[in-house]
């Protein structure tokens, strides 16, 4: 199912996995979590990486977060962001006009 991961990172670049995937591949960023279907992973969230701020308190790096349109709709963004006792701050929605 790992491999499967490139072609996700590929499809979803507009929101930064394929940079994401790249840094992993250089073994330069931290976890990252991922949801599949039938052995595909279709959604993912990371890096999961903590590092000191300018004072020296843990922080949580910015993720990329993503789940495939077709995946959408199934709260597996919901389920990704709880696995790591992360909580919503809420929703958007865009519409094209």
């Amino acid at each position: 199912m790992q491999e499967t991961f490139a072609q996700f990172a590929e499809a979803m670049a507009g929101d930064g996995l394929a940079f994401l995937h790249t840094r992993m591949q250089a073994g330069q960023c931290g976890p990252v979590l991922a949801a599949a279907i039938e052995d595909r992973i279709v959604g993912a969230i990371g890096p999961m990486e903590v590092r000191p701020d300018a004072i020296g308190c843990p922080q949580l790096m910015p993720q990329y977060f993503a789940v495939l349109p077709e995946a959408r709709g199934q709260g597996l963004g919901r389920v990704l962001c709880q696995a790591e006792g992360l909580a919503s701050l809420g929703f958007t929605h865009t519409t094209s006009v």
